[in-house]
Parts: C-alpha cells; sequence; structure tokens
C-alpha cells in the first residue's frame, strides 16, 4: 500500500470496476482511459510546472463528468494532491481558469455543499481573474443560496466576496461593512479560518479609510486586527492567511515610513509563498517589496523585485494586479529616476486596463502621473488635458489621497509656467498638498513632500 504513487491511491479510493457487464460499451474507453491516467501513466518529473503534474487527475475529472460520474468527479475535486484539496492548489498555483471549469462542470451535479464550494470558488476565480462583474454574480448567487439552506458559513463566504468587490470599487464604507458582518457571522459558528480573513481584510481596510479620510487612529486599529488575524493563521498554521496578513501589516509599516519593519514582514511572506507555491501571496510581497526599495533610494534593487512582479501578472492573468506593477515601474522611473519618456507608457498602459475593467482605484493617479510626465517633458498641452481629468475625477472622489495628488501635481503645472505668480501660486499649491497628505501619513505624502522641497529650491 506504502508504494502506490498518489494517482494508484487516487484510483484506488475512487473504487472504479471496469466490468462489461455494469459500463455501457459506449463509455468502456473513458474507464480505461482512467485506469491509465491513474495507474500506468509515468509520473511527471520533480521539476515538471505544476499544471503538468495535475493533468492527469484534470483529465480523469473530465472524463468523470463525461459518463455523469458526478460523485466521483467531486471526489476528485477535494482529493488532497498535496497538504490542500486540487480546486484549492489550483487556486494557490494560480491556475483559475483551470478551477472555473471544473466548478462550472460540477455545480448543480452533487449536493448542496458542492454548489457552496463551486459558487465561492467560481466568485473568488473570476475576482482574481479581473472579472468583477461574473464575480459578483456568482457572490450573489452563493448568498441566496446560503440563506435558502440556513448555511451561515457560505453566507460569511458570500459577504467576504462582496467585501472584495467593493474593496476594487474604492467603497469603503461598503466594504468595511461586509468585512465587519463576515467577522459577526465567524464569530458567532466559531469559524476560526473565516475569523482570520475577515479580521486581514477589515484591517488593512480601516489603514485606507484613515489614509483617504483621515479617519483618526483607524490605521493602529486596522493593525491591531491584522495581528489578531496573523495569530489565528499561525495557530490555524493556514499559510496563505499568514502570507495574506503578513502583505497587510507590511503596507501600514510602509505608509509610515518604517521600512526596515516593512521588510522584515515582507521577506518573511516571500519565503513562505515561495516554499509553498503561493503566485498571489508571491507577487503581492515582491511588488510591495518593490516600493519599499523605491522609498529606501535603491533604484536597481527596485527595479528587479517590481520586473518580477509584473512577470507574475502575467502567469496569474490578474489585469488589477498588473495596474498596481505597471504604475509602480511608472513611479520608479518618472519619480526616483528622472527618466520621464520611458515612465510613460507605463502610465499609459495601467490607465487602459483601467479603462477596459471600469474600476476607478488608480485612475486619479494614472491621470496625476501621466501630466507629471509631460510637464517634465515640456508638453504642457498633454500635461493640462489629464490634469484636467485628474481634478474632475478628484471631485467625485472622497480621498484625501487623490485629492492630495492632485493639488501636488497642480502645483507642479503651475511652477513650470514662465509667469513669476504662476511659480508663487506654485509654491502656495505645494503647501496645500502637503497639508492634504501630510509626508508622516502615507508613501503618497513623504513623496509629495521630497517633490516640493526640489520644487521650492530648484533642486531638479
Amino acid at each position: 500500500m506504502s508504494n502506490l504513487t498518489i494517482g494508484q491511491k487516487l484510483y484506488q479510493e475512487l473504487d472504479i470496476d471496469i466490468n462489461l457487464t455494469l459500463i455501457p460499451l459506449n463509455d468502456l474507453d473513458v474507464y480505461v482511459a482512467i485506469k491509465y491516467f491513474l495507474t500506468l501513466e509515468d509520473e511527471e518529473p520533480d521539476n515538471a510546472k505544476n499544471i503538468k503534474k495535475i493533468d492527469r487527475y484534470l483529465r480523469v475529472f473530465r472524463n468523470l463528468c463525461e459518463v455523469s460520474e458526478w460523485q466521483k468527479a467531486a471526489y476528485v475535486l477535494s482529493f488532497c494532491y498535496t497538504s490542500k484539496p486540487l480546486h484549492e492548489q489550483l487556486r494557490i498555483w494560480g491556475y483559475y481558469r483551470e478551477q472555473i471549469e471544473l466548478y462550472q462542470a460540477l455545480l448543480g451535479k452533487v449536493n448542496s455543499d458542492y454548489d457552496i464550494i463551486c459558487l465561492n470558488g467560481l466568485g473568488r476565480a473570476c475576482y482574481n481573474l479581473s472579472d468583477y462583474t461574473q464575480s459578483l454574480n456568482y457572490y450573489q448567487e452563493l448568498l441566496k443560496f446560503a440563506r435558502l439552506i440556513n448555511n451561515r458559513q457560505a453566507e460569511a463566504l458570500a459577504l467576504g466576496g462582496f467585501g472584495d468587490i467593493e474593496h476594487i470599487k474604492n467603497n469603503m464604507s461598503e466594504e468595511i461593512f461586509f468585512y465587519q458582518q463576515q467577522l459577526d457571522i465567524a464569530r458567532e459558528i466559531g469559524d476560526r479560518q473565516q475569523e482570520s480573513y475577515a479580521l486581514s481584510f477589515l484591517g488593512y481596510a480601516l489603514h485606507i479609510l484613515e489614509l483617504n479620510q483621515g479617519k483618526k487612529n483607524y490605521q493602529q486599529k486596522g493593525l491591531n486586527y491584522l495581528k489578531q488575524a496573523l495569530e489565528i493563521a499561525c495557530k490555524l498554521d493556514n499559510q496563505e492567511i499568514e502570507s495574506i496578513c503578513l502583505n497587510n501589516i507590511s503596507q501600514i509599516y510602509l505608509n509610515r515610513g518604517q521600512y526596515d519593519q516593512a521588510l522584515i514582514y515582507l521577506l518573511r511572506q516571500l519565503e513562505i509563498c515561495k516554499n509553498s507555491n503561493d503566485i498571489r501571496g508571491k507577487y503581492s510581497a515582491l511588488e510591495i517589496l518593490g516600493q519599499c526599495y523605491v522609498m529606501l533610494k535603491q533604484p536597481d534593487q527596485a527595479s528587479l523585485y517590481i520586473q518580477e512582479a509584473l512577470i507574475v501578472t502575467d502567469e496569474m492573468g490578474d489585469k488589477y494586479s498588473k495596474i498596481r506593477t505597471l504604475n509602480g515601474l511608472g513611479v520608479l522611473y518618472c519619480y526616483k529616476l528622472k527618466r520621464y519618456q520611458q515612465a510613460l507608457p507605463y502610465f499609459q498602459k495601467a490607465l487602459e486596463i483601467m479603462q477596459q475593467l471600469n474600476v476607478e482605484g488608480y485612475l486619479v493617479i494614472s491621470a496625476v502621473n501621466i501630466s507629471v510626465c509631460y510637464s517634465y517633458l515640456q508638453n504642457h498641452q498633454e500635461s493640462l488635458l489629464y490634469l484636467n481629468i485628474a481634478q474632475s475625477l478628484a471631485t467625485k472622489s472622497n480621498s484625501l489621497e487623490d485629492k492630495g495628488l492632485v493639488t501636488m501635481a497642480t502645483a507642479n503645472n503651475y511652477w513650470r509656467r514662465d509667469k513669476i505668480w504662476y511659480k508663487a501660486w506654485g509654491i502656495l499649491l505645494a503647501i496645500k498638498g502637503l497639508m492634504i497628505i501630510p509626508p508622516w501619513r502615507s508613501m503618497n505624502g513623504r513623496m509629495a513632500m521630497q517633490a516640493a522641497i526640489k520644487l521650492v529650491f530648484g533642486l531638479e
């Protein structure tokens, strides 16, 4: 028994009997193929791509669906290839499209437990592929189904999904509302894993609320939630949640200017994710590491991490993450290396993807950055065009970060005009911008202060 391969063990557990008296002749080739994939086909080498290693199990799943063996297909979906069920392992490795195929095939075919797994999995996979409309549809269906069968755990999962969607939409009050509901239910039913998830995302949302709306003490409250979440994750030995907590905590320290502290959490996260092949966690660590080294004025190191993060976004197919990474590269080239012509395509591509996804999270930032690039390139017409776009967007935004960045970009625009009163007005606007986003509160505030000092003292 101990010498059986994983595939052979699975075949044994599926209890498939190739008996001509039991199996229709038309289906015989399907069962023969299943036996071949699980018992005879050579195992992939250790250095093979993850998807190649599990390809046989995906084929077996499809074959079982072909002959309507839904219970056995469900067993394949849930069997543990590693320490996690197959469908969960696909998510960890970033194979979201393969996840969607499995869930769609099985939805409505087995029982309510598997319908919950499929609906939640579909919502999460679509979210990870930046298909937020479809993701929301699945979470709404999950919530309706969960309440119909009075499944509180599934209800909490759906509410957490709503929180994720509101985060992308930059609707912080709604985001916090849904995560708080998820947390309340998780505690009510004693679901420690969901409690940890909810605390982590709620903590980060409170941090963003302080940045965007100046809510006092929300950042510390958010950090406390995140540390609670991290403690639970470690007790559960759930490395995926631990990774999320470490990343969110690091971003708070990054905004506080405590870069050494942020690096401690990020390097710990990166090590965990490399060991577990957690591609999304790896991306998050790389992207924030890049930001850290930008602020530490180590551009070579920053570029190394951000470029690697960009490669990972293409592997995942996550367009929203690509926006963040492109913006990070643009910031590096524009504000640190002063290579404005190189920075411009990164900002423009980020803006283009945002418009495709119809999300607003980085619209103001991208428009501001493009305006600044054109300003330095002496293209005042294009600079003013994007500045006007940013100003229009900022008037509709509740974000102090957005308003402060637009004010600083306007100051930069005035400073580069010929008349002395324009320059004077530019200095006043720079001071106003620093009052809106003070340097002690966020990374953007510190970058704005550096830009203001250079502007006022003519150090550029």
